[in-house]
């Protein structure tokens, strides 16, 4: 893997349930049936200046879950910097440039869903979704990177006071040709309505 496409990968677990600690390590927590998604996460980590990492169990709110955590690397402390204003996660459109399609699929993995339309009982549609919750703002500059870099529409959908991404399934089919060859098996429901 390319140093690109490790920062790329990165960017997208950013993207995602990943964060970056007030001490600088990168920290990915998941739930016992996502382990082996942890694992794989792990794995592109330990490619950050060749660190040897070990996830661990955890209680996570009274489940059993899986965490790991990084050593700190200058990528995480400029991360940091650029990701955090204020403490909170902010999106720019230099921060997106960064993405690759495999940090694609790792951020759709952590925040993509799909679920069926039905009318009268009938499946008529699939819709896909990137649960950002972020502000209608941020998710603008998403839906233009989403457009002008890979020729994919997402939509906004409202939800209380913060927005998330929406796609129809002619859409959503395209997302998946691009991320699916790294979609790992335990994390194939995700695509799966999208390739009947």
């Amino acid at each position: 893997m390319t140093n690109q496409e490790i920062r790329g990968a990165i960017v997208g677990m950013l993207l995602g349930d990943g964060f970056i600690t007030k001490d600088y390590s990168f920290r990915i927590t998941h739930s016992e049936s996502q382990k082996e998604y942890l694992f794989f996460k792990t794995r592109i980590l330990q490619m950050v200046q060749n660190q040897s990492l070990v996830p661990y169990q955890i209680n996570n709110s009274g489940y059993p879950g899986w965490k790991v955590d990084s050593r700190v690397t200058p990528l995480y402390k400029m991360l940091k910097r650029k990701v955090y204003v204020n403490g909170k996660k902010t999106i720019t459109e230099h921060l997106l440039s960064w993405l690759t399609p495999l940090g694609i699929a790792i951020w759709f993995m952590d925040d993509g869903s799909s679920s069926f339309k039905k009318k009268n009982g009938k499946i008529h549609a699939v819709e896909t979704t990137l649960n950002t919750y972020m502000s209608k703002e941020q998710n603008e500059i998403i839906v233009n990177y989403f457009l002008e870099t890979w020729g994919l529409k997402w939509g906004l959908n409202r939800d209380g006071d913060s927005y998330r991404l929406r796609m129809g399934t002619n859409e959503a089919r395209k997302l998946v040709k691009l991320v699916e060859p790294f979609v790992i098996d335990s994390m194939k429901y995700k695509i799966n309505k999208l390739l009947i």
